[in-house]
Parts: C-alpha cells; sequence; structure tokens
C-alpha cells in the first residue's frame, strides 16, 4: 500500500501537532498536516462530508487512508471497502467499539440512550434489554406495520386529490412522503392519535371547495402549505439539531451554542418533554385498562417494568433512559425512512424498466387484489414474499445509502489490512465508496483475512454496473449444472455470517 510523503520536517507549532500524528503505511493528504482545520477546508468546499471521503479514496487508490477531520484531533482512519468493513463490525467487534466521535453527537439530545454508550458500559445491556423488541418481527408486524399501511394509504389518498387538482400539471410530492414518515415513527413510537397527524391535515386542507392551490408556474401546480403542529415540528426541530451539528469542527460545542442562542430550539426540547410526559400517562392508563400494546413507547414500559421487578425497585417511566430511548427511536427512523422513500420514488421514476417489472411481480403476488382492482390489504402483504420487491429496497439502500457512513473507535492496538491502527483510532466505514457505488480498488489481497477472500465475488465485480439501479444484481439465478455463479448479488449481504 503507497504511504504518503510525511511533509515538511521543519513545520512548527499547532500545525506539526497533524503531522506527529499520522499513521505509518496509510495514506493521507500531506496538506492536511499543514492547516490546523485539517481536511476541513476541502470538505466545506466539496458539501458533503461523506461523498467527500468516498472521493479520496479514489484519489489515494488505496481502501483505507487517514482524514484530518477535528481540529487539533487525531486522524480518522477510513475503510472504504464493504467486505473488509463486514468483517470489523461482525467477527472483531471486541476490537472496535462506539467512541466519542459518535457518541459526543448524539449525547447533545438523548443523552440516556444506548447509542451514547459503549457496548462495555453496565448500562448498554440494561438500555438494550429495553429496546431489545423493537426490531422484532412480531413487534414490527403488529405496531410498525399498520403505521405504515394507514399513513401510506393517506398519501395515497392525498396524492389522489392533489391529481385532481392539478389537471395535468406536475406537483412536488418530496415534502409530503418527509410528512408521511414523520406521522409513521410519531405514531409508532408514541402512540399519538391519526387524527392529530399531518397527512390529515393535508387531507383536510384539500377538499374540493377549499381553494388551496396557488398560480400555476411553468407547468407545476403549487399547494398551500400546511405547517406542523408544533409538537410535530418540535419532534422536527431537535431530530434536524443532530443533523447541522455532524459536519461542524465540534459537534457539542455546537450544539451547545445552537441550543443556548436558538429559541426555537430551546421551546423545540420544551415541547418534547410535553409530548413525552403525556404519551407515557396515556400508555400507563392503556396497560391498566387491559388495552393492546400501541406502540414502542408501551413496549418499553412494560419492558420497564419488568427490569424494575427483576431490581426489586419501583419503574421509573419518565427516566431520561426512556425519554432519549423513545427520541433516538424517532430521529433513527424519520429521515432515513424518509431519504430512502424519496430516492426510491426518484429510481423507478427514472428507471421505467425496474418499474414494470416491480409492477408486474406485485401485480402476480396479490392476484386477487388486482382483479378487484385494490391496494393488497396488509395481512397480505405481510404474508406474501415478493422477491423482486427486496429487491428493490435493496437496490434504492445500496444508492441512496441512508446511512452515509458508520463510526468506531480501536478498543486495542490492532490492524487492518496488515496496518497498525494504535488504540483510541476513530474507524469510519463509509456505505458511498469502492465495492459499493462503484469498483473495488486493487490491493495486496494477502493482507485481507480468509473470511474476506472467501466472500468476496471474483470477475463478476470489477466489470459490474456499480452507478445504475439494477434490483435484479440481488436475486438468485436459476443455477444450472454448469453455472459458475448462482447469484447476482454485488455485496453479498446475504453470504455473511450471522
Amino acid at each position: 500500500m503507497p504511504r504518503a510523503d510525511s511533509g515538511d520536517p521543519g513545520i512548527t507549532g499547532p500545525a506539526a501537532r497533524f503531522d506527529c500524528d499520522t499513521l505509518a503505511d496509510i495514506p493521507y493528504n500531506v496538506s492536511a498536516t499543514n492547516r490546523i482545520l485539517g481536511d476541513l477546508p476541502d470538505v466545506k468546499a466539496f458539501g458533503s462530508l461523506t461523498d467527500w471521503l468516498a472521493t479520496q479514496a479514489i484519489q489515494h487508490q488505496s481502501p483505507l487512508f487517514q482524514a484530518f477531520i477535528r481540529p487539533f484531533g487525531k486522524p480518522w482512519v477510513v475503510v472504504a471497502d464493504h467486505y473488509e468493513a463486514a468483517e470489523i463490525c461482525t467477527h472483531r467487534v471486541k476490537e472496535f467499539d462506539r467512541g466519542t466521535s459518535s457518541t459526543a453527537i448524539f449525547h447533545c439530545v438523548v443523552p440516556g440512550a444506548h447509542i451514547t454508550l459503549t457496548s462495555s458500559d453496565p448500562q448498554f445491556r440494561k438500555n438494550k434489554e429495553l429496546v431489545r423488541n423493537l426490531m422484532t418481527p412480531s413487534f414490527l408486524s403488529e405496531v410498525s406495520a399498520p403505521e405504515i399501511y394507514d399513513k401510506f394509504s393517506g398519501l395515497v389518498e392525498l396524492w389522489g386529490m392533489k391529481t385532481e387538482h392539478a389537471d395535468g400539471q406536475f406537483f412536488s410530492a418530496s415534502k409530503d412522503v418527509h410528512n408521511a414518515a414523520l406521522d409513521i415513527i410519531v405514531c409508532a413510537a408514541f402512540g399519538l392519535d391519526t387524527q392529530h397527524t399531518q397527512l390529515v391535515k393535508e387531507i383536510q386542507e384539500l377538499i374540493p371547495d377549499n381553494d388551496t392551490s396557488s398560480p400555476k408556474v411553468d407547468g407545476e401546480i403549487a399547494f398551500k402549505k400546511i405547517p406542523l403542529n408544533e409538537e410535530l415540528n418540535a419532534l422536527a426541530t431537535v431530530a434536524e439539531s443532530v443533523a447541522k451539528i455532524i459536519k461542524t469542527p465540534s459537534p457539542p460545542l455546537f450544539h451547545w451554542m445552537h441550543r443556548t442562542f436558538s429559541a426555537k430550539l430551546k421551546n423545540a426540547f420544551v415541547l418534547t418533554k410535553q409530548l413525552q410526559e403525556r404519551e407515557i400517562a396515556n400508555g400507563i392508563k392503556r396497560r391498566a385498562n387491559g388495552e393492546a400494546m400501541k406502540c414502542a413507547l408501551d413496549e418499553i414500559s412494560v419492558r420497564e417494568e419488568a427490569l424494575a421487578k427483576k431490581e426489586g425497585r419501583e419503574p421509573d417511566y419518565y427516566s431520561q433512559v426512556i425519554t432519549s430511548e423513545m427520541m433516538t427511536y424517532l430521529i433513527g427512523g424519520h429521515e432515513t425512512t424518509s431519504s430512502a422513500v424519496r430516492w426510491g420514488l426518484s429510481y423507478l421514476s427514472a428507471e421505467q424498466r425496474a418499474q414494470s417489472e416491480l409492477r408486474n411481480a406485485l401485480q402476480q403476488a396479490y392476484p386477487q387484489a388486482k382483479s378487484e382492482r385494490r391496494a393488497p390489504s396488509l395481512t397480505e402483504i405481510l404474508q406474501t414474499r415478493v422477491p423482486y420487491l427486496d429487491a428493490v429496497v435493496e437496490e434504492i439502500l445500496r444508492l441512496s445509502y441512508p446511512f452515509g457512513m458508520t463510526l468506531r473507535e480501536v478498543q486495542v492496538d490492532t490492524q487492518i489490512l496488515g496496518a497498525r491502527v494504535p488504540k483510541g483510532t476513530t474507524v469510519v466505514f463509509l456505505s458511498n465508496g469502492p465495492s459499493i457505488l462503484s469498483p473495488p480498488i486493487d490491493f495486496d489481497e494477502s493482507r485481507s483475512s480468509e473470511w474476506v477472500k472467501s466472500r468476496k465475488p471474483k470477475a463478476l465485480e470489477k466489470d459490474y454496473d456499480y452507478k445504475s439501479f439494477k434490483p435484479e444484481r440481488w436475486l438468485k439465478t436459476a443455477a444450472g449444472p454448469d453455472s459458475k455463479e448462482d447469484r447476482l448479488t454485488l455485496l453479498g449481504y446475504s453470504d455473511a455470517d450471522p
């Protein structure tokens, strides 16, 4: 692996501190060692941290490189190879754990959540015990799925009404998806009544006798913007405050300043607390009345009761841990869902072939719904697997990468691709770099483990069309006795060990 020049040995002062911290045998930008801000000026000029990091892997022609992202801080080590990242995250978890680079960001908003803790922290296991069922098939099908079905049915209704108003003109649908995703996650998280959601407000404002549309502009029809109610707006504001600080030189400092001097954010925290306390109280009443579980908050409260009994104490439904975990659920679910769905609509609109294939697959999977000219029911959807739909979802997530990168901190002195990486180093795994959105970078594969070597596709990967939207790459082929490749998958997730 090429090694970057160490720069001018005569540099002194704060800038020299960067150069002293560089790691051997891992390339980096020499110019960054001569600046207090490191690589940040280049990141700012580029506009996106994750996209800039992806370009650096190609520039250095190395799946492993260093980046100076925090002023006066040690360099990040960036891994731009899916298979190496997969091995570290699944087979070397004791060597790599959450570190301050990631926990400090979320600690500003959700100080009691498991996402702010290392896995070795005793509190981490207690937190995970509270939220462990939120991603199980039973919870997803019984609690999350009904909310998703209801809100997206409402979204389709809203678009139908807008289409009638538009009379052949086009209209922007992006914000509708974003708001629908917010409705879904808030209702699934807190059990908010559907009548209080943004979609219901939007539909009510679009009743035919309401003149809500603005004048025509270049073939587009615009509709009156319906503001979020104050609690939904508060939740969105708190969630967005995390995204605003990620690219700053010091996220904790910048969030403190934002929290201290922004009246809007201050008020958002007050309203968020008000909503949480009200819905926690409502959940306690529901359980006392023997009502069925309605939301994630109910599930966490039940887990808290069990944990409190085990520990010989009274349940603390209003603890910072519970409120933080609920906000983590919302922050983690809203923007990622919204982004993935909007990108998915964009990809399918641009790729008519894939759209037709998906439509055919859905019509074949739900023949009764097709014959009755209706949408499939929730039960039909939950009971029927559609492989091409799964492939479409995988391809959307690959190209849209809702999580651009994952951060970990090295717990012990170790090696990555043969290069020494000391304890305390922040390691970044890219979701948008070579081997995912572009061909993998050649390197000495003797540095890889046998686990990685056994899972990497061979000739298929080099000539693959990484940039195109092709769901078929995720499907198994009808492999005959002479077939050498029985899978068109690009990334090989399904082949990874659990």
